[in-house]
Parts: structure tokens; C-alpha cells; sequence
């Protein structure tokens, strides 16, 4: 009875080890989740899947995203892979916050944003810190994770950048 508790015990080890999902190997899959943007359009891991996506998450009251924001949306109008989608995702405010900060900066928000009721994303993503930033593969796989400032000149992000190209 011993051994065979221990074989289930193993099996359901390296099963849980396995990587099971169609990605590269290694790489954790991001968690389910939906959201709405402000023009109305659903978002989820199911419509993002088969093009690499950036998901932003910010907050109005963050100085560090007043300041990375407007970087990013530069970055969208110019140096952006056509094959990169990207999310802004307001999130541990209010939304009539989130709302009057994007409607006060039509010039920053170039993008597709939404905004995260309860933090129900933030959370499925582990985000504890604003902004963060979470890249996923073409496979619906977290590529990279980056915390704080400074995305655009972090190399392991360039160096996912310039392999979409």
C-alpha cells in the first residue's frame, strides 16, 4: 500500500511539473481573465492568444506611471512590432479616477485601456507593484514580468522586441 500511495504521489508530482501547454517550455501560462476596455471591446487571454501582448498596470495615483506612460504611448505610435498588442490596465483606484485620468490624456491613451473592478486581474497576475509590466507569448505564456520603472530600456524586453521584428 506504501509503494503504490508513493507512485500516485510521484505521478501526481511530475504531472504537476509537466509543462502541458503548446508554449515554450519553461514559461508559466497566464491565468484566465476578461476584461472590458473604455471603447467596449472584451478582452481576454483567449483574444489575445496567437500575437504577443504587453499588459500595463497603473494606477492615476502612481508618479511613476504619469512619468512611463507617456513613454509607452510614444513607443506605440513609433517603435512598436506591428505584431505586438498591448493593454493599459487601470487598476487599485476608483473607477471614476481611472476614467477622468484617461479622459484627461487622449494623447497617452493611444491604446487599448480597461479598468480592473477589484483588482481581480491585478491579483490573477500577482501585481503588487505599479506600474508592472507583464509580456505574454504568442502562446498565452508570461514571457517576462518587469516591475517600476523603466520597460523600455530593460534588454530582456528589447531583446523579445526585436525577435517580432
Amino acid at each position: 500500500m506504501r509503494r503504490l500511495l508513493l507512485v500516485l504521489w510521484l505521478f501526481m508530482v511530475w504531472g504537476s511539473a509537466l509543462d502541458v501547454s503548446h508554449g515554450a517550455p519553461g514559461l508559466p501560462s497566464a491565468p484566465e481573465f476578461e476584461l472590458v476596455t473604455s471603447a467596449g471591446d472584451a478582452v481576454s487571454k483567449t483574444t489575445l492568444r496567437n500575437r504577443p501582448a504587453l499588459l500595463v498596470f497603473w494606477a492615476p495615483w502612481c508618479n511613476v506611471c504619469r512619468k512611463e506612460l507617456p513613454e509607452l504611448a510614444s513607443f506605440y505610435r513609433r517603435d512598436k512590432p506591428e505584431r505586438l498588442q498591448v493593454l493599459s490596465i487601470g487598476f487599485a483606484d476608483l473607477r471614476s479616477n481611472v476614467e477622468a485620468f484617461i479622459k484627461q490624456r487622449p494623447d497617452v491613451f493611444v491604446f487599448p485601456t480597461a479598468y480592473d473592478e477589484d483588482r481581480w486581474v491585478a491579483q490573477a497576475f500577482k501585481v503588487r507593484v505599479t506600474p508592472t509590466y507583464v509580456v505574454l507569448d504568442e502562446h498565452g505564456q508570461i514571457a517576462m514580468t518587469h516591475l517600476g520603472a523603466g520597460l523600455l530600456q530593460n534588454e530582456e524586453f528589447r531583446a523579445f522586441l526585436s525577435n517580432l521584428k
